[in-house]
């Protein structure tokens, strides 16, 4: 069989989850030799950095999620440690290293304020590569007339490191056009059930964009090219989208960009 990343012939001897098992995905996967080992361990590099180093821990733990490994959820992004409830109840946790800048609003005799947690811990084009190996594994196994109707060369060289030009993505939840589930019937259920949605649009033969949401976190990306056309568009409809890596905010016209500054001031 043939992986569906870098075309070898391969006898695989494990699965692939198409969602991370740290995400609590257990049922939705590849079959063996559809994903390498090869391709597979190199995948699980940048997994861990994105699931523990990023706002998808702190979702992770919101959410009580069961690693693989069976343990509570944990990892740091920047100076906040952040570490899921030892009893798994939802909504309990833990946060290291809190400063006057982590907390907004704070009120002493209440103990009541709002906490402020970055996205990102250098680990942006980590998020990227998992969003592009969430999407072309899905659409490889849910959606497989989509999979043969696009080039998915760009992202396949990125992922197998032939290409090391980072993809840009927005965190949003904001649709331009209406989305559709890429996973069906009960592979649809089964992910809901562990507060995961993958969705999809065809905008243009340049355009395919893919939203991966865990929780209360979404991020959307273009599975066929680095194009900024559809962020800008998206930018200026939803004044909460931001756009990542950062640099690609130096690539985006001023009016976009000035909309971006406003929102992080």
């Amino acid at each position: 069989m043939k992986c569906i990343f870098c075309d070898e012939e391969n006898e695989a001897n494990s699965i692939e989850h198409i969602v991370p098992e740290s995400f609590g995905n257990k049922k939705y996967v590849m079959k063996k030799g559809e994903v390498c080992d090869i391709c597979n361990g190199r995948f699980s590099k940048f997994e861990d950095k994105a699931l523990t180093e990023s706002i998808f821990v702190m979702e992770r733990a919101r959410l009580a999620i069961i690693t693989k490994k069976g343990k509570n959820a944990k990892g740091k992004v920047r100076k906040l440690t952040i570490e899921g409830d030892e009893n798994f109840r939802k909504k309990y946790i833990n946060v290291n290293g809190l400063n006057k800048e982590n907390m907004v609003e704070f009120n002493p005799a209440t103990k009541i304020g709002y906490l402020v947690v970055p996205s990102f811990d250098k680990s942006e084009v980590a998020t990227s590569k998992l969003l592009l190996k969430i999407g072309l594994e899905s659409f490889y196994h849910s959606q497989k007339t989509l999979f043969k109707k696009y080039d998915f060369k760009d992202l396949k060289d990125f992922l197998t490191v032939k290409d090391n030009n980072p993809y840009p993505f927005l965190t949003t939840d904001f649709e331009i056009q209406k989305f559709c589930s890429v996973p069906r019937f009960n592979d649809k259920y089964e992910l809901k059930q562990k507060h995961c949605e993958l969705k999809f649009v065809e905008i243009d033969e340049n355009t395919l964009l893919f939203k991966f949401k865990f929780g209360a976190i979404a991020m959307t990306i273009n599975l066929l090219n680095r194009n900024l056309t559809w962020i800008e568009e998206n930018l200026n409809l939803d004044k909460k989208s931001m756009l990542y890596p950062e640099h690609f905010r130096n690539k985006i016209s001023k009016s976009v960009s000035d909309i971006l500054t406003r929102h992080i001031v």
